[in-house]
């Protein structure tokens, strides 16, 4: 028998196949994240150093250390050289020039709704009946996966068509604030300059297994036009039916999102099979999952 999470699992190889996702690198936004104008929102997704997949979030949780932090202290505690063209000197400088400003990238919410509009479309379809990570949520948002009626829907045939009206994969540079040469040598070098052999910051505590820049945000998947429906063989009972159609407003599987977000319709006929449909605004951009690099991968080497 399926397991919800065997479920979930699938779906997002899936997903990642038809939105053309590396599976070793792609990690699930859960929820769904719908944009609005506000640019602080979209450049923290990019400045978070991710964590284990299969859920993109903080290494180090709601307090981790984000990439701006991280890039900012390892800067300032390397040795510049005296070449006038030494990425390091280069970084110290535009760490100054930037000052108490906030971490930005240089493509902001409007850029990104410009490129996804001249996105293309994506369709596909799931089906689970050819057939364990518990940080995967359930049937709807926040409930568990492994009780209730997410188990009976993930037990049943589930089978749908998902569809977005345009799809990219955004990754913009961050802006000046930023000198990847600078940190692409630090990676390559593990000892002596531009090491500071006086600071607790080295190539092990940075790039090591324990390290804190492991790992780095290569992009976001973003969509826009969600229309997706599917449905479920299990037949449900009424008292599950109740549990699911009071819950719906939470935001349903796969996306997660809210009744401000998308419009989301759950459906039971007589005999208690469930189709729910959801739909988000045509411009809204919704991110779905981010592309997580190395630091081999995203600094070369």
């Amino acid at each position: 028998m399926t397991s919800f999470v065997d479920l979930q699992q699938q779906f997002a190889k899936t997903e990642f196949a038809a939105i053309g996702v590396d599976p070793s690198r792609g990690q699930v936004f859960q929820p769904a994240a719908a944009l609005t104008a506000d640019d602080s929102v979209l450049w923290s997704y990019l400045d978070t150093i991710p964590g284990a997949p299969p859920i993109f979030s903080s290494a180090g949780g709601g307090s981790g250390e984000t990439f701006f932090q991280a890039y900012s202290a390892l800067i300032n505690s390397l040795i510049a050289g005296t070449n006038p063209l030494d990425p390091i000197k280069a970084a110290k400088q535009r760490l100054t020039n930037w000052g108490d400003n906030p971490p930005a990238w240089s493509v902001g919410v409007a850029g990104l709704a410009r490129q996804l509009h001249s996105a293309s479309t994506i369709s596909f379809g799931f089906s689970n009946d050819a057939v364990a990570d518990p940080a995967f949520w359930g049937l709807w948002s926040n409930s568990e996966p492994a009780a209730g009626p997410s188990v009976s829907f993930a037990s049943g045939n589930v089978s749908g068509q998902f569809k977005f009206k345009n799809a990219l994969l955004f990754a913009p540079a961050p802006a000046d604030w930023y000198v990847s040469s600078a940190l692409s040598l630090a990676h390559a070098t593990k000892a002596g300059n531009p090491w500071n052999p006086d600071s607790p910051i080295n190539w092990q505590t940075t790039f090591g297994p324990n390290g804190n820049m492991q790992s780095f945000v290569g992009g976001l998947y973003v969509v826009s036009g969600l229309n997706i429906q599917f449905t479920s063989s299990t037949a449900f009972s009424k008292a599950d039916q109740r549990v699911i159609s009071e819950a719906g407003s939470q935001g349903m599987w796969p996306y997660y999102l809210g009744i401000s977000n998308a419009i989301t319709k759950v459906q039971f006929v007589p005999q208690g099979q469930m189709t729910v449909s959801v739909m988000s605004g045509a411009n809204v951009p919704i991110v779905i999952a981010a592309s997580v690099l190395s630091a081999t991968q995203y600094l070369g080497g």
